[in-house]
């Protein structure tokens, strides 16, 4: 034992600690308290950010069907008028707005932030090529530019949820050029989200073996090719309504 040591005897288990054990276990626990909320906001992100394009994609069915689920959303089955609530579409871009600020806070106690960091990270990846680890820079890089347009993206919809439809949604894409906000947008997040969840899948052992990780690596491209493509589709779809 260290002469520095304090003494806290344990009296559920008749067990002696130093308080340097003590603190180690505090900040294991907080650690591994941090990491599985960065895995499960992330994956609910995730699964917020595919299923939004997948309704996003009705303009591909017409516009009738956009104007479906744009009421859905809204809640208009409730309304006594069929107009729905508008405002639920602001409440869930406020709650996407909170869970993405805490995935960031958290996210932010792994990334290099300082030089010393950024050095050792720089001459990891030119001694040694890990294919993850490129793919954890990738995550970043794209993070820090989902941080700075995502907010711009969500202040356009909640702001004005009622303006969410075929000529609504083209006017603010096509008309006042929003197209440049979400292109960028979508090739980030989609990066961003399939890196993500083949992160979370191998951390928590969803992949024991390389042969089932090079198999989750084939289907993180595919979903992030797929998606990209069903985005681009549908802001090339809304053009005839601009």
């Amino acid at each position: 034992m260290a002469v520095n040591d304090s003494v806290i005897v344990d009296n559920t288990t008749n067990t002696i600690k130093t308080t340097n054990t003590v603190a180690k276990g505090r900040v294991n626990r907080w650690s591994a308290w941090l990491d599985m909320s960065q895995s499960i906001s992330g994956v609910i992100l995730a699964l917020f950010l595919w299923t939004h394009l997948v309704l996003v994609s009705s303009i591909l069915l017409g516009g009738d069907a956009m104007t479906w689920v744009a009421g859905l959303m809204e809640l208009n089955f409730l309304s006594a008028d069929g107009h729905g609530y508008p405002w639920v579409v602001s409440l869930v871009a406020i709650g996407i707005g909170a869970l993405v600020f805490i995935h960031v806070l958290v996210a932010l106690q792994k990334l290099p932030l300082s030089i010393k960091q950024q050095s050792a990270l720089r001459k990891q990846m030119s001694t040694i090529k890990h294919g993850d680890t490129q793919q954890w820079v990738w995550q970043a890089v794209t993070g820090v530019i989902i941080f700075v347009l995502l907010p711009v993206h969500l202040w356009l919809i909640g702001s004005a949820p009622e303006t969410i439809g075929p000529s609504g949604s083209a006017s603010r894409i096509w008309n006042d050029g929003a197209w440049l906000l979400y292109l960028p947008l979508l090739l980030s997040v989609e990066l961003h989200a399939a890196i993500g969840v083949y992160r979370v899948a191998i951390k928590w052992g969803a992949a024991r073996d390389l042969n089932t990780r090079a198999r989750m690596k084939k289907i993180k491209v595919i979903i992030s090719v797929v998606f990209v493509l069903i985005g681009v589709a549908s802001l090339l779809a809304f053009l005839p309504y601009a």
